[in-house]
């Protein structure tokens, strides 16, 4: 059973989304400008989210949870190699590409304000775990899968900031040679 607290702060969470999109609202946006723009009193934002970057991290950590369950929809049976084919497909996707520069956005922040980006740093190794059971579904150790996963999601990572910063055809057949090098099975 939910608090009503909590049942609040889903529904701030699916007005944020309803009016900001799955980006969330600019971080130059105040949150009595957001509670504005969302009709409800910026106190009402604060009890909930905190502070400005906590409810920046709510709405990109909750886009980030809707992301993996989309991901995991396309085969929760899917090995390493077609599971990472399926992060990049899904990220590199033009219709994401809003929600991936509010990812880097945030993740400079957090950089600097660490504390302060604290639940959406907690969030960042979900894909890892994801990664990680399809790396161990493929036969790999425990610390063979990890280390993989951990490899895999800083390359594509990269790979997509790279294609924010410089969008060619070069990002994407980097993207490619990568996909095509990752093993289809374990050991």
């Amino acid at each position: 059973m939910r608090s009503a607290a909590g049942e609040g702060r889903e529904r701030l969470l699916e007005a944020l989304f309803d009016e900001f999109g799955e980006s969330g609202p600019s971080p130059s946006l105040s949150m009595r400008q957001v509670a504005e723009r969302l009709g409800v009193h910026h106190t009402l934002l604060t009890y909930h989210f905190g502070s400005r970057p906590s409810l920046l991290g709510a709405v990109l950590s909750e886009a980030r949870r809707r992301d993996n369950l989309a991901i995991a929809a396309t085969g929760s049976e899917l090995g390493f190699a077609p599971l990472c084919r399926a992060i990049w497909d899904f990220y590199s996707d033009a219709a994401h590409e809003d929600r991936t520069r509010a990812f880097f956005h945030l993740a400079g922040l957090a950089v600097y304000e660490h504390n302060a980006y604290q639940s959406f740093v907690t969030g960042l190794d979900d894909l890892v775990h994801t990664l990680e059971a399809a790396a161990r579904r493929d036969g790999h150790t425990a610390t063979e899968a990890r280390q993989q996963s951990i490899i895999a999601v800083s390359c594509l990572r990269g790979l997509l900031l790279q294609r924010l910063l410089t969008p060619d055809a070069e990002v994407d057949d980097a993207a490619e040679r990568f996909l095509g090098s990752l093993p289809t099975s374990g050991p």
